[in-house]
């Protein structure tokens, strides 16, 4: 599964567009008065303006090649502030059962951002840069109902279920995309934030083209083409 289009909701486009296209240079695609897009390998991003009183709470990550993550920290340090594991003295954490390695930090709004580095996928021997972000790798999706929620993406999208799931938290597609279904309110790891349900479009790539509404966000196929 990829993810080839997410877009969401800020307050604080000016400063948000600032921090994607000039912290971690990625090039912005098109602006007008009510959004700005940016380009993230075969992924984009948009933000669109609205009226809101909330800071942050999204979580999505970036795709790394192979064997990057440590390359990626020595490239981003001095642009942000890294969020540590609890008890860490190093930022990056080691998902074993995901065979991944990860790097958590803010935005400016105080969306959870990760870039991820699957062991799986190719390995790059260019420097590392903006043009190794090769894509969205996941989205998280908070809801009332995880297990419901997540065989109703499963079902409708013809989706696997990644690795393992509990009544709070259920990963849906594979290293290549994921759709991470959370208990509402639950803190996005590794923060004591908590996971909230805010309005989001995702446009995904899958086996079946279909599309899913469950109350502020909406996740629909791809159009254009379909996942082999």
């Amino acid at each position: 599964m990829k993810i080839t289009a997410l877009e969401l909701q800020t307050s604080h486009p000016a400063e948000l567009k600032a921090f994607y296209t000039q912290v971690l240079g990625l090039p912005l695609l098109s602006e007008d008065d009510q959004s700005f897009s940016i380009k993230a390998g075969y992924s984009t991003l948009t933000f669109r303006t609205a009226d809101t009183s909330q800071k942050g709470g999204y979580h999505l990550a970036f795709h790394l090649p192979g064997h990057k993550i440590q390359e990626a920290a020595a490239w981003i340090q001095d642009r942000v502030a890294f969020l540590y594991e609890p008890g860490a003295t190093a930022p990056v954490v080691e998902h074993e059962n995901w065979q991944a390695k990860s790097l958590y930090f803010y935005d400016p709004a105080y969306n959870l951002l990760e870039f991820i580095s699957h062991s799986t996928t190719p390995a790059s021997s260019t420097t590392f840069g903006p043009e190794q972000l090769t894509g969205i790798a996941e989205v998280g999706l908070p809801v009332t109902d995880v297990a419901g929620f997540a065989q109703e993406l499963r079902e409708k999208f013809e989706l696997p279920r990644w690795k393992s799931a509990t009544a709070l938290f259920e990963a849906v597609g594979d290293a290549e995309g994921l759709l991470i279904v959370v208990q509402a309110q639950r803190p996005w790891f590794p923060t004591q934030n908590p996971a909230l349900p805010l309005p989001m479009h995702v446009v995904v790539q899958t086996p079946a083209l279909n599309r899913v509404a469950h109350d502020s966000f909406v996740i629909e196929s791809d159009q254009t083409g379909i996942q082999v």
